[in-house]
């Protein structure tokens, strides 16, 4: 008795750590299209590649109509099967309210957005914006750890689609592709 719950401990322990390192997330792809170049256009917008372990996104929006005061975005995670298609439902966030009292902090998408803009942009503040926009060496360990732990995603391709919107014109679109192995 006492030699099968040790074995199956041991098995709980085995599995459990290889689940826990088995998932990895890495960059594929970054796409930035400004919609609307009068209001904006992208100086960079690029994956890094360090070494193979480490690799981090950064972007750099010129804002051409500033200062602005009404920002929103829609945020959604894809999955591709033979097309991507959604796997969350699109979340809509009024950039300058929610950054003046960091409401709604329950939903993953905008938790991964707070702690993004709190650590890796220059944005984490309340409107008006009035200088560019910058998103600076986000790693891909941040968004694995939020992925594997916090959102737990399936092994596959996926796509974090966002659209970029001031005075309910959308203005800038960011798609992010990313594989979970």
């Amino acid at each position: 008795m006492y030699f099968k719950a040790a074995k199956s401990f041991l098995l709980v322990i085995f599995f459990g750590n290889i689940m826990a390192n088995a998932a990895k997330l890495e960059f594929t792809n970054i796409k930035c299209h400004a919609k609307d170049t009068a209001f904006l256009d992208f100086e960079y917008c690029f994956i890094k590649s360090v070494n193979r372990t480490y690799k981090y996104i950064s972007l750099k929006a010129n804002m051409h109509e500033i200062p602005i005061t009404n920002a929103s975005a829609k945020l959604q995670i894809l999955r591709r099967f033979r097309s991507y298609m959604p796997i969350t439902i699109a979340a809509s966030i009024d950039i300058c309210k929610f950054m003046a009292y960091k409401k709604d902090l329950a939903n993953p998408m905008l938790r991964l957005f707070e702690e993004i803009t709190t650590n890796y942009t220059n944005t984490n503040h309340k409107c008006p914006y009035d200088h560019d926009l910058i998103v600076d060496k986000l790693p891909s360990r941040f968004l694995s750890e939020h992925f594997t732990n916090i959102l737990p995603l399936p092994p596959g391709e996926y796509s974090f689609n966002s659209k970029w919107l001031s005075k309910n014109i959308e203005r800038a679109t960011i798609c992010i592709y990313i594989t979970i192995s």
